[in-house]
Protein backbone atom coordinates (compact mmCIF):
# COMPACT_ATOMS: atom_id res chain seq x y z
CA UNK A 1 0.00 0.00 0.00
CA UNK A 2 1.27 3.49 -0.88
CA UNK A 3 0.53 6.17 1.71
CA UNK A 4 1.86 9.07 -0.35
CA UNK A 5 3.98 9.77 -3.41
CA UNK A 6 5.97 12.76 -4.62
CA UNK A 7 4.20 12.32 -7.96
CA UNK A 8 0.92 13.43 -6.38
CA UNK A 9 2.28 16.91 -5.71
CA UNK A 10 3.36 17.89 -9.22
CA UNK A 11 1.17 15.76 -11.47
CA UNK A 12 -1.77 18.11 -12.01
CA UNK A 13 -0.19 21.46 -12.92
CA UNK A 14 2.92 23.21 -14.14
CA UNK A 15 5.52 24.35 -11.64
CA UNK A 16 8.94 25.91 -11.66
CA UNK A 17 9.97 24.06 -8.51
CA UNK A 18 12.54 21.27 -8.83
CA UNK A 19 11.41 17.66 -8.56
CA UNK A 20 13.04 17.33 -5.12
CA UNK A 21 10.60 19.89 -3.69
CA UNK A 22 7.75 17.41 -4.20
CA UNK A 23 9.44 15.06 -1.74
CA UNK A 24 10.00 17.54 1.09
CA UNK A 25 6.94 16.96 3.26
CA UNK A 26 6.83 13.18 2.73
CA UNK A 27 10.60 12.94 3.19
CA UNK A 28 10.48 14.85 6.48
CA UNK A 29 7.85 12.48 7.85
CA UNK A 30 9.69 9.35 6.68
CA UNK A 31 13.02 10.64 8.02
CA UNK A 32 11.36 11.35 11.36
CA UNK A 33 9.84 7.85 11.49
CA UNK A 34 13.20 6.29 10.65
CA UNK A 35 15.10 8.33 13.25
CA UNK A 36 12.44 7.40 15.83
CA UNK A 37 13.12 3.71 15.22
CA UNK A 38 9.83 3.22 13.35
CA UNK A 39 11.24 2.64 9.86
CA UNK A 40 11.29 -0.58 7.86
CA UNK A 41 14.36 -2.64 7.02
CA UNK A 42 14.73 -1.04 3.60
CA UNK A 43 15.13 2.49 4.95
CA UNK A 44 17.14 1.73 8.09
CA UNK A 45 20.28 1.41 5.99
CA UNK A 46 20.19 5.21 5.68
CA UNK A 47 20.22 5.84 9.44
CA UNK A 48 23.86 6.89 9.63
CA UNK A 49 23.40 9.43 6.83
CA UNK A 50 20.24 10.78 8.45
CA UNK A 51 21.80 11.07 11.90
CA UNK A 52 24.83 12.88 10.44
CA UNK A 53 22.50 14.95 8.22
CA UNK A 54 24.57 14.13 5.16
CA UNK A 55 21.49 14.07 2.94
CA UNK A 56 18.23 16.00 2.75
CA UNK A 57 14.91 14.42 3.68
CA UNK A 58 13.74 14.68 0.07
CA UNK A 59 16.90 12.96 -1.20
CA UNK A 60 16.28 10.22 1.37
CA UNK A 61 12.75 9.70 0.06
CA UNK A 62 13.88 9.45 -3.56
CA UNK A 63 16.99 7.36 -2.87
CA UNK A 64 15.40 4.92 -0.45
CA UNK A 65 11.84 4.72 -1.79
CA UNK A 66 11.89 6.13 -5.34
CA UNK A 67 9.67 8.98 -4.12
CA UNK A 68 6.91 6.70 -2.82
CA UNK A 69 6.14 6.15 0.85
CA UNK A 70 4.39 2.86 1.60
CA UNK A 71 3.83 0.11 4.12
CA UNK A 72 7.20 -1.51 3.33
CA UNK A 73 8.97 1.60 4.67
CA UNK A 74 7.74 1.23 8.27
CA UNK A 75 7.88 -1.41 10.99
CA UNK A 76 4.84 -2.64 12.91
CA UNK A 77 4.55 0.31 15.28
CA UNK A 78 5.36 2.76 12.50
CA UNK A 79 2.59 1.27 10.38
CA UNK A 80 0.02 1.48 13.18
CA UNK A 81 0.91 5.10 13.95
CA UNK A 82 0.94 6.10 10.27
CA UNK A 83 -2.45 4.51 9.64
CA UNK A 84 -3.83 6.44 12.62
CA UNK A 85 -2.16 9.78 11.91
CA UNK A 86 -0.78 10.36 8.43
CA UNK A 87 -3.90 10.75 6.29
CA UNK A 88 -6.04 12.21 9.06
CA UNK A 89 -3.72 14.85 10.47
CA UNK A 90 -0.19 15.08 9.05
CA UNK A 91 -0.92 17.56 6.26
CA UNK A 92 -2.80 19.84 8.66
CA UNK A 93 0.14 19.77 11.08
CA UNK A 94 2.63 20.46 8.29
CA UNK A 95 0.55 23.38 7.05
CA UNK A 96 0.18 24.78 10.58
CA UNK A 97 3.96 24.78 11.08
CA UNK A 98 4.89 26.25 7.69
CA UNK A 99 1.82 28.00 6.23
CA UNK A 100 3.29 31.43 6.92
CA UNK A 101 6.19 30.57 4.62
CA UNK A 102 4.25 29.15 1.65
CA UNK A 103 4.54 30.88 -1.69
CA UNK A 104 1.28 32.38 -2.98
CA UNK A 105 0.89 31.11 -6.53
CA UNK A 106 -2.74 30.06 -6.36
CA UNK A 107 -1.79 26.36 -6.40
CA UNK A 108 -2.06 24.99 -2.87
CA UNK A 109 0.19 21.99 -3.46
CA UNK A 110 2.79 24.08 -5.26
CA UNK A 111 2.73 26.59 -2.42
CA UNK A 112 3.31 23.91 0.22
CA UNK A 113 6.14 22.41 -1.83
CA UNK A 114 7.92 25.76 -1.71
CA UNK A 115 8.89 25.13 1.93
CA UNK A 116 12.64 24.62 2.18
CA UNK A 117 13.54 21.00 2.82
CA UNK A 118 16.41 21.72 5.20
CA UNK A 119 17.13 20.17 8.57
CA UNK A 120 16.27 23.40 10.36
CA UNK A 121 12.68 23.02 9.12
CA UNK A 122 12.74 19.31 9.91
CA UNK A 123 13.56 20.13 13.55
CA UNK A 124 10.54 22.43 13.74
CA UNK A 125 8.18 19.79 12.37
CA UNK A 126 9.68 17.00 14.51
CA UNK A 127 8.56 18.75 17.70
CA UNK A 128 4.93 18.42 16.60
CA UNK A 129 5.37 14.83 15.40
CA UNK A 130 6.95 13.88 18.73
CA UNK A 131 3.89 15.17 20.55
CA UNK A 132 1.54 13.29 18.23
CA UNK A 133 3.45 10.04 18.76
CA UNK A 134 3.38 10.40 22.54
CA UNK A 135 -0.35 11.11 22.50
CA UNK A 136 -1.05 8.13 20.22
CA UNK A 137 1.00 5.78 22.39
CA UNK A 138 -0.90 6.93 25.48
CA UNK A 139 -4.21 6.35 23.69
CA UNK A 140 -3.10 2.93 22.40
CA UNK A 141 -1.88 1.79 25.82
CA UNK A 142 -4.88 3.32 27.62
CA UNK A 143 -2.56 5.14 29.94
CA UNK A 144 -4.08 7.06 32.83
CA UNK A 145 -1.17 9.13 34.01
CA UNK A 146 -0.77 9.00 37.79
CA UNK A 147 -0.28 12.23 39.62
CA UNK A 148 3.33 13.40 39.75
CA UNK A 149 5.03 14.53 42.96
CA UNK A 150 5.03 18.20 43.86
CA UNK A 151 7.00 20.55 41.61
CA UNK A 152 9.82 21.07 44.12
CA UNK A 153 10.17 17.31 44.56
CA UNK A 154 10.42 16.74 40.82
CA UNK A 155 13.04 19.49 40.50
CA UNK A 156 15.06 17.90 43.30
CA UNK A 157 14.88 14.52 41.54
CA UNK A 158 16.11 16.11 38.30
CA UNK A 159 18.96 17.83 40.10
CA UNK A 160 20.04 14.59 41.85
CA UNK A 161 20.16 12.78 38.52
CA UNK A 162 22.19 15.55 36.88
CA UNK A 163 24.54 15.98 39.85
CA UNK A 164 27.36 13.69 38.60
CA UNK A 165 27.48 15.56 35.29
CA UNK A 166 27.27 18.96 36.96
CA UNK A 167 30.01 18.13 39.47
CA UNK A 168 32.28 16.75 36.75
CA UNK A 169 31.90 19.97 34.73
CA UNK A 170 32.14 22.26 37.76
CA UNK A 171 28.62 23.74 37.68
CA UNK A 172 27.55 25.65 40.79
CA UNK A 173 24.48 27.75 41.52
CA UNK A 174 24.76 31.28 40.07
CA UNK A 175 22.30 33.47 42.02
CA UNK A 176 23.92 36.69 40.76
CA UNK A 177 23.06 36.16 37.07
CA UNK A 178 19.94 34.09 37.70
CA UNK A 179 17.44 37.01 37.77
CA UNK A 180 18.64 38.22 34.36
CA UNK A 181 18.67 34.81 32.68
CA UNK A 182 15.44 33.23 33.88
CA UNK A 183 11.91 34.05 34.98
CA UNK A 184 11.10 34.26 38.65
CA UNK A 185 9.87 31.08 40.37
CA UNK A 186 6.10 30.67 40.60
CA UNK A 187 3.63 27.97 41.72
CA UNK A 188 3.83 26.55 38.17
CA UNK A 189 7.61 26.86 37.71
CA UNK A 190 10.90 26.03 39.42
CA UNK A 191 14.14 26.99 37.71
CA UNK A 192 17.73 27.78 38.64
CA UNK A 193 20.90 28.86 36.86
CA UNK A 194 24.27 27.16 37.28
CA UNK A 195 27.66 28.37 36.11
CA UNK A 196 30.97 26.68 35.28
CA UNK A 197 34.29 28.43 34.64
CA UNK A 198 36.77 27.21 32.07
CA UNK A 199 40.05 28.85 30.94
CA UNK A 200 38.95 31.86 28.93
CA UNK A 201 35.22 31.71 29.48
CA UNK A 202 32.08 30.39 31.19
CA UNK A 203 29.28 27.91 30.62
CA UNK A 204 25.79 28.39 32.07
CA UNK A 205 23.19 25.70 32.58
CA UNK A 206 19.54 26.66 33.12
CA UNK A 207 17.27 23.89 34.43
CA UNK A 208 13.52 24.59 34.52
CA UNK A 209 10.57 22.38 35.50
CA UNK A 210 7.02 23.59 34.78
CA UNK A 211 3.58 22.17 35.49
CA UNK A 212 0.93 22.06 32.77
CA UNK A 213 -2.88 22.04 32.82
CA UNK A 214 -2.74 18.48 31.38
CA UNK A 215 -1.38 16.98 34.63
CA UNK A 216 2.12 16.74 33.24
CA UNK A 217 5.40 18.46 33.93
CA UNK A 218 7.92 19.74 31.41
CA UNK A 219 11.68 19.75 31.82
CA UNK A 220 13.76 22.26 29.86
CA UNK A 221 17.53 22.49 29.90
CA UNK A 222 19.33 25.39 28.20
CA UNK A 223 23.08 25.82 27.79
CA UNK A 224 24.81 29.15 27.16
CA UNK A 225 28.54 29.64 26.67
CA UNK A 226 30.86 32.60 26.48
CA UNK A 227 34.27 32.04 24.97
CA UNK A 228 35.99 35.35 25.68
CA UNK A 229 38.33 35.32 22.66
CA UNK A 230 35.38 35.13 20.29
CA UNK A 231 33.04 37.31 22.38
CA UNK A 232 35.60 40.13 22.47
CA UNK A 233 36.03 39.97 18.70
CA UNK A 234 32.28 40.25 18.26
CA UNK A 235 32.02 43.24 20.58
CA UNK A 236 35.21 45.18 19.90
CA UNK A 237 36.60 44.41 16.45
CA UNK A 238 34.85 46.88 14.17
CA UNK A 239 31.83 44.77 13.30
CA UNK A 240 28.61 46.44 12.11
CA UNK A 241 26.39 47.71 14.89
CA UNK A 242 24.00 44.79 15.04
CA UNK A 243 22.94 45.57 18.58
CA UNK A 244 24.62 48.92 19.25
CA UNK A 245 27.51 47.31 21.10
CA UNK A 246 30.09 49.50 22.82
CA UNK A 247 33.41 48.56 24.42
CA UNK A 248 31.59 48.81 27.75
CA UNK A 249 28.83 46.37 26.72
CA UNK A 250 28.77 42.95 28.42
CA UNK A 251 30.41 40.23 26.41
CA UNK A 252 27.81 38.28 24.39
CA UNK A 253 27.19 34.56 24.50
CA UNK A 254 29.09 32.66 21.84
CA UNK A 255 26.79 29.63 21.92
CA UNK A 256 23.21 29.00 22.98
CA UNK A 257 21.75 25.49 22.92
CA UNK A 258 18.31 24.23 23.88
CA UNK A 259 17.36 20.59 24.22
CA UNK A 260 16.35 19.90 20.60
CA UNK A 261 19.64 21.33 19.33
CA UNK A 262 21.98 18.89 21.02
CA UNK A 263 19.58 15.94 21.46
CA UNK A 264 18.86 15.87 17.70
CA UNK A 265 16.84 12.85 16.73
CA UNK A 266 17.45 10.96 19.98
CA UNK A 267 15.47 7.71 19.61
CA UNK A 268 14.37 7.66 23.27
CA UNK A 269 14.07 11.27 24.43
CA UNK A 270 11.25 13.00 22.55
CA UNK A 271 11.44 16.76 22.84
CA UNK A 272 8.01 18.32 22.35
CA UNK A 273 6.64 21.81 21.76
CA UNK A 274 4.03 23.21 24.12
CA UNK A 275 1.22 25.59 23.27
CA UNK A 276 3.50 28.61 23.76
CA UNK A 277 6.13 27.32 21.35
CA UNK A 278 8.57 26.33 24.11
CA UNK A 279 10.48 23.07 23.71
CA UNK A 280 10.92 20.61 26.56
CA UNK A 281 10.79 17.00 27.68
CA UNK A 282 7.33 16.09 28.93
CA UNK A 283 7.20 14.09 32.17
CA UNK A 284 4.11 11.89 32.48
CA UNK A 285 3.69 10.04 35.74
CA UNK A 286 6.34 8.92 38.25
CA UNK A 287 7.65 6.12 36.01
CA UNK A 288 7.93 8.48 33.05
CA UNK A 289 9.73 10.97 35.27
CA UNK A 290 12.28 8.44 36.50
CA UNK A 291 12.97 7.02 33.04
CA UNK A 292 13.23 10.39 31.28
CA UNK A 293 15.45 11.97 33.91
CA UNK A 294 17.80 8.97 33.91
CA UNK A 295 18.08 9.07 30.12
CA UNK A 296 18.70 12.82 30.15
CA UNK A 297 21.43 12.42 32.77
CA UNK A 298 23.11 9.80 30.58
CA UNK A 299 22.96 12.07 27.53
CA UNK A 300 24.43 14.93 29.53
CA UNK A 301 27.46 12.79 30.29
CA UNK A 302 27.86 11.21 26.84
CA UNK A 303 26.72 14.01 24.53
CA UNK A 304 26.63 17.36 26.32
CA UNK A 305 29.88 17.04 28.29
CA UNK A 306 32.12 16.55 25.21
CA UNK A 307 30.15 19.26 23.39
CA UNK A 308 30.89 21.72 26.21
CA UNK A 309 34.58 20.87 25.86
CA UNK A 310 34.37 21.81 22.18
CA UNK A 311 32.57 25.08 22.90
CA UNK A 312 35.37 26.03 25.32
CA UNK A 313 38.07 26.34 22.63
CA UNK A 314 38.20 28.54 19.55
CA UNK A 315 38.94 25.65 17.23
CA UNK A 316 36.26 23.49 18.80
CA UNK A 317 33.64 26.23 18.59
CA UNK A 318 34.58 26.79 14.95
CA UNK A 319 34.19 23.07 14.20
CA UNK A 320 30.70 23.02 15.77
CA UNK A 321 29.49 26.27 14.22
CA UNK A 322 31.14 26.46 10.79
CA UNK A 323 29.96 23.18 9.35
CA UNK A 324 29.53 22.50 5.66
CA UNK A 325 26.82 23.64 5.06
CA UNK A 326 26.51 26.27 7.78
CA UNK A 327 22.75 25.80 8.04
CA UNK A 328 23.16 22.28 9.44
CA UNK A 329 25.20 23.32 12.47
CA UNK A 330 23.48 22.77 15.82
CA UNK A 331 24.34 26.43 16.52
CA UNK A 332 22.77 27.79 13.33
CA UNK A 333 19.82 30.11 13.88
CA UNK A 334 19.77 32.42 10.85
CA UNK A 335 22.22 33.89 8.33
CA UNK A 336 22.11 37.33 9.96
CA UNK A 337 23.75 36.07 13.15
CA UNK A 338 27.15 37.72 13.57
CA UNK A 339 28.72 34.73 15.31
CA UNK A 340 29.64 32.51 12.35
CA UNK A 341 32.16 34.80 10.65
CA UNK A 342 33.48 36.09 13.98
CA UNK A 343 34.17 32.53 15.12
CA UNK A 344 35.75 31.60 11.81
CA UNK A 345 38.05 34.62 11.87
CA UNK A 346 39.09 33.99 15.47
CA UNK A 347 39.90 30.38 14.57
CA UNK A 348 41.75 31.26 11.37
CA UNK A 349 39.34 29.10 9.38
CA UNK A 350 40.81 28.65 5.87
CA UNK A 351 37.29 28.56 4.41
CA UNK A 352 36.55 32.12 5.53
CA UNK A 353 35.87 33.53 2.04
CA UNK A 354 33.77 30.49 1.17
CA UNK A 355 31.77 31.10 4.36
CA UNK A 356 31.21 34.71 3.27
CA UNK A 357 29.76 33.49 -0.03
CA UNK A 358 27.57 30.94 1.73
CA UNK A 359 26.17 33.45 4.20
CA UNK A 360 25.48 35.94 1.43
CA UNK A 361 23.50 33.30 -0.46
CA UNK A 362 21.60 32.27 2.69
CA UNK A 363 20.81 35.86 3.60
CA UNK A 364 19.52 36.60 0.08
CA UNK A 365 16.85 33.90 0.44
CA UNK A 366 13.52 35.64 1.18
CA UNK A 367 12.48 32.59 3.24
CA UNK A 368 15.60 32.59 5.39
CA UNK A 369 14.88 32.31 9.14
CA UNK A 370 15.54 35.41 11.19
CA UNK A 371 14.78 39.08 10.66
CA UNK A 372 15.61 40.57 7.27
CA UNK A 373 16.04 43.93 8.97
CA UNK A 374 19.57 42.69 9.74
CA UNK A 375 20.39 41.96 6.09
CA UNK A 376 22.31 45.26 5.63
CA UNK A 377 24.35 44.42 8.73
CA UNK A 378 25.12 40.97 7.35
CA UNK A 379 26.34 42.40 4.05
CA UNK A 380 28.44 45.06 5.80
CA UNK A 381 29.98 42.36 8.00
CA UNK A 382 30.71 40.15 4.98
CA UNK A 383 32.32 43.11 3.20
CA UNK A 384 34.63 43.79 6.16
CA UNK A 385 35.63 40.15 6.51
CA UNK A 386 36.29 39.78 2.78
CA UNK A 387 38.35 42.92 2.80
CA UNK A 388 40.44 41.86 5.78
CA UNK A 389 41.04 38.37 4.48
CA UNK A 390 41.68 39.37 0.88
CA UNK A 391 44.38 41.81 2.03
CA UNK A 392 45.89 39.11 4.21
Amino acid sequence: MIFDSADYYFIDFQTDLPKEAAGTRIGMYLAWLTLRGLGGEGVNGYLDDLRARRMSCADFLFDACDGKFGTQDVNGEGLAFTEHYYTAQFNDDFDAVFAGEFSRTGHDLDDSCSVRGNWHNYDRLALVLNRRLQGWRALRDQVAWPVLPALDGVYSAVLRALQPFMQAKGFVHDPVNEPEMTDAPSPERVGHLYCSDFPGGKHWLLVVVRSTPQNTLTLALTVASRLDAVAERIRDHGLPEYFNDTPESPLPYTALLRLPHWLRGDPELLVESDGDGNTALVLRGPQGLAKTVLQLAQRCETVLAPLLDQLATVQGLDAVRCTRPLSESILYTDPYNRLALSTAEAAGNPRILELCDELEALGSDPQAPGSRMFYPNLMAHIHLVRERNTRA
